[in-house]
């Protein structure tokens, strides 16, 4: 694996069209019928609204973005909802991933929550297995499939 050189920060709203686009690519690259992709696409995809609700971090290369990491804060007490995570798939296995969702979780550490709930599409949940989360047992037959859950540590005061 090389070095990949880039940076990794906080999403503004003039970050959008290229989030989006990564997006765009990233589902289309999953393994399931084209029409279902398409129509996946739209609903993963944020707007202004969007970073009301969430806070998103990038990484990003020459202005291009190549990752980026969506985390709900506010998803219950106690308990932060890592939203949407995405890299560029020509990149995929750089870590990237990995660093956004670090970031993430030192936000909802950074915020006092206890847990961040991880809620893969099926094409993601290997790869939350690969990094040594465990899928969450006894789910019912209304709940999302694919959960896992990462405790978070207590800052220290």
């Amino acid at each position: 694996m090389y070095k990949l050189f880039a940076s990794y920060r906080p999403a503004c709203a003039s970050d959008l069209d290229g989030i989006n686009a990564l997006i765009k690519s990233a589902a289309m690259n999953w393994p399931m019928p084209t029409r279902l992709k398409r129509r996946a696409v739209t609903v993963l995809q944020y707007d202004a609204v969007d970073l009301d609700h969430f806070t998103l971090f990038v990484c990003v290369r020459r202005q291009e973005i190549l990752g980026v990491a969506a985390i709900d804060l506010q998803h219950s007490p106690g308990r932060g909802l890592l939203h949407g995570l995405f890299v560029l798939p020509i990149i995929q296995g750089h870590g990237i991933g990995r660093q956004l969702m670090q970031m993430a979780f030192d936000c909802a550490t950074d915020h006092q929550l206890a847990s961040v709930l991880i809620r893969a599409e099926g094409v993601a949940a290997p790869y939350f297995r690969r990094l040594g989360l465990e899928p969450i047992d006894g789910l019912g037959p209304n709940d999302y499939p694919h959960q896992f859950e990462k405790a978070l540590e207590a800052q220290a005061s």
